[in-house]
């Protein structure tokens, strides 16, 4: 089970970034979790995990920024020493590639919420899920 993600192209200022999530606020969409990586080059990917992904596809897209979108995996861990450590270990030996993570914020104390793009998303929600992990789904 995978959910949308969306990329955007934006600087590296306070101000374009600002401009970006301002437009999804103003439209009432909530984001769940976000990473903003420098590409070294002035500008930056902010990736997005929001409530209402097609919604704010629009409205970028009428604000002229375009969005990519991936499908990613978020999963459910124990948040404690050794949480991450025990997930990354059940798909050892099924040769699935991290391609990037990040977190985001669980609602639930004692739980860890993280954004994962795998190589093979399909692959590696089959082995999370025979282990036992819970896997979120778009609401």
């Amino acid at each position: 089970m995978t959910m949308k993600q969306l990329t955007v192209l934006t600087g590296n200022s306070a101000s374009r970034l600002s401009d970006v999530i301002s437009h999804l606020s103003n439209a009432g969409i909530d984001i769940r979790a976000h990473c903003l990586v420098d590409n070294g080059d002035g500008n930056c990917k902010l990736r997005l995990i929001v409530s209402e992904p097609d919604k704010a596809i629009e409205i970028l897209e009428t604000k002229k920024l375009a969005a990519v979108v991936n499908e990613v995996v978020i999963v459910e861990t124990d948040d404690k020493p050794g949480g991450l450590s025990r997930m990354l270990k059940m798909l050892k030996g099924d040769d699935i590639r991290i391609e990037y993570t990040y977190t985001a914020a669980s609602e639930l104390p004692g739980i860890a919420v993280m954004v994962f793009r795998f190589s093979d998303n399909t692959k590696a929600v089959g082995v999370l899920e025979r282990n036992g992990l819970r896997l979120l789904k778009a609401s």
